[in-house]
């Protein structure tokens, strides 16, 4: 798969970049030089070329310019793809469990099934039962609940 890289926006950063540098009465070589970086980098930057960030950001520097002052362009600020309807509910069941567990409901050991129905109860929602139980995986993963094993049964309290 190829990488994904904005030309529109690389160009209209570039041409902005270059534009300072003249500004500043700087040749390409002067930058190449405070920067360290090759004649080459710093003229593939002003094309708008992709480009490491951190690149950008000692270009600035040595322009005498806070990078923020570049990047302010006018732009349509929208995802490159809409956040689809299953990945949505996903998020949002995740920040309900995550309000449980902040307050207080998991101080009583829970089982993923005594869960589901909460959010039942709660939000009148039909959720499956292997989507809760991944999602308090994650918060037992990053050390947030405590698992503890009954038989076959996992039982998650708050740590």
């Amino acid at each position: 798969m190829a990488r994904y890289k904005n030309t529109t926006v690389l160009k209209i950063i570039g041409a902005k970049i270059k534009s300072q540098r003249i500004k500043e009465n700087l040749e390409i070589e002067d930058v190449s030089e405070m920067t360290g970086f090759t004649y080459n980098t710093i003229t593939n930057i002003e094309s708008g070329a992709e480009t490491y960030f951190s690149y950008f950001i000692e270009v600035c520097f040595a322009l005498g310019i806070h990078p923020k002052e570049l990047m302010d362009i006018k732009l349509t600020v929208k995802p490159r793809f809409e956040l689809s309807p299953s990945r949505m509910e996903k998020s949002r069941l995740t920040s309900r469990i995550k309000a449980y567990i902040q307050n207080g409901y998991f101080k009583t050991p829970r089982k993923t099934n005594e869960v589901v129905k909460k959010l039942k109860e709660d939000y009148k929602i039909d959720v499956e039962s292997k989507n809760v139980s991944a999602i308090i995986g994650r918060f037992a993963k990053n050390n947030v609940l405590r698992i503890t094993k009954i038989g076959k049964r996992n039982l998650y309290t708050n740590k």
